[in-house]
């Protein structure tokens, strides 16, 4: 029999479908942008600590990223695939189902991120010349990367954890959880980097260090919260046998997220080894593009990460007209926080890139690129939420296609293509080129998508909404 704290628990979760889905956007989202935001900022906050060091700190912070993107690829396909499938367990009432595939995601987290971790330290050195390292950059590179590797099951296990929180029915806390981390991030980097007080100054190491600090920080907040029984999780032991049933399902549909990073690391690479051809300033200005649209991007994934489990809470109880609501209004907050992101952008270029450093050849070339890349902030986010909807209904072929269509389909012939005809100009160019033609074919599939299951594509839904008071009543 279910106590009345389970009942609280899970009434959580049926708010999903019974709330205005404005109101559950801005509850489910607004965490998540928050949470997203934050750790951007920590990241863009790193280039700038590290701009105080030398141009090829920041570089190496460029060469740095599509490795991170790997890990991140990795870590985020576990944590969509399993809140998408969490969803629909739950909006099918499938309540044991949710905690053994909770368990099970667990457990396949410690075998794969350990995994991982092995393989690319042992390649380390290999893999950041792979990714445009030359000598004058290298060892920065692999001093902010071996710290990163060697605790990359503290950051898989945050990603998870926060994804596991907020699908159970607590956005608010998940995002505090990444919230506090990042915050942490925020503080101990820059003593780690330049040396404050007792700590030694440990140049741009201390900036991965740092960030391993926040993420400690994180990772117990959060699992105080599960293991003190505040979830709706309830764990047996025989729920944590890794099931390759549940991880088929998981990765069915999270497959899309870890191609979709993974094309973005190939994607960077391509172009981190174009621009060192062309110098350590345009690698540098490269990375520091890399930084702002993840200022961008993340806004837009929180509103995408809000979005997905009452897509795959309303689909799996067949409430279609919520299900196209939902997409819908995400939509249309992503398209506008990418044109108010533009403006800035088109309107204080000069005051942007003058943030991460002072070398007169880096400024020139940074404001001509930001102007041309920032045309691909109209596009990005409206794509990124189009690939939750496919993961949120379990579509993950769709999703698959989609998620990497601009990266992988699009953008890597345009970087191979454009800079030999342009310089440099064609490779800031690629970015916007690629993004108008992904959410092209992004669009056409959805409308198709929605067509065929007959999702009604509104604003306003008919159904006549449930409020918590009212459902108790």
């Amino acid at each position: 029999m279910q106590t009345d704290a389970e009942t609280a628990r899970f009434k959580r979760t049926e708010a999903m479908g019974e709330d205005k889905i404005t109101k559950l956007l801005i509850r489910f989202s607004g965490p998540a942008i928050l949470a997203a935001e934050t750790s951007a900022f920590y990241n863009l906050f790193d280039a700038i600590w590290c701009g105080r060091l030398s141009t090829e700190a920041v570089a190496a912070l460029t060469v740095a990223n599509p490795l991170m993107a790997i890990y991140r690829a990795i870590g985020a396909g576990i944590g969509v695939g399993t809140t998408s499938l969490i969803a629909r367990h739950l909006g099918a009432g499938r309540r044991e189902e949710t905690d053994k595939t909770a368990g099970c995601s667990i457990s396949f987290f410690f075998l794969l991120s350990n995994l991982v971790a092995i393989i690319c330290l042992i390649n380390l050195k290999t893999l950041l010349q792979i990714f445009g390292a030359d000598s004058s950059v290298l060892p920065y590179a692999e001093s902010y990367m071996f710290i990163e590797t060697v605790f990359l099951p503290l950051d898989f296990f945050l990603v998870l954890l926060v994804e596991l929180i907020r699908v159970g029915g607590n956005p608010s806390f998940a995002s505090t959880g990444m919230i506090i981390a990042s915050l942490m991030d925020l503080v101990f980097s820059p003593i780690l980097v330049f040396g404050i007080w007792l700590f030694p100054a440990l140049g741009i190491a201390g900036a991965a260090l740092g960030t391993t600090v926040g993420r400690g920080v994180g990772v117990s907040i959060l699992l105080a919260y599960i293991i003190l029984g505040k979830s709706i999780y309830r764990f047996k032991p025989s729920y944590f046998r890794l099931n390759f049933r549940t991880i088929y399902e998981i990765y069915r549909v999270g497959i899309s997220q870890t191609v979709r990073a993974s094309a973005a690391s190939l994607s960077q690479a391509i172009a981190n080894n174009i621009a060192a051809s062309f110098g350590v300033a345009a690698l540098a200005v490269l990375g520091v593009l890399f930084k702002v649209n993840m200022v961008v991007f993340s806004f837009c994934m929180g509103v995408g990460q809000g979005m997905l489990p009452l897509v795959g809470y309303n689909f799996g109880a067949k409430k279609k007209e919520r299900v196209g609501e939902a997409v819908l209004k995400a939509g249309l907050i992503s398209f506008s926080w990418g044109a108010l992101c533009w403006i800035i952008v088109m309107l204080f270029p000069n005051e942007i890139i003058a943030l991460f450093g002072t070398d007169p050849k880096f400024l020139v070339e940074g404001v001509g690129a930001i102007r041309i890349f920032a045309f691909s902030f109209f596009a990005m986010g409206l794509q990124s939420n189009l690939s939750f909807f496919f993961q949120g209904i379990g579509r993950g072929i769709p999703s698959l296609i989609i998620a990497s269509s601009r990266q992988l389909i699009f953008l890597i012939p345009c970087l191979l293509i454009a800079p030999g005809l342009f310089g440099l100009t064609g490779l800031w160019m690629s970015y916007p080129i690629a993004d108008a033609l992904a959410i092209t074919l992004s669009l056409a599939w959805t409308i198709s998508t929605f067509h065929s299951l007959k999702i009604p594509l509104k604003l306003r839904s008919s159904i006549n909404y449930q409020t918590s008071s009212e459902a108790d009543s």
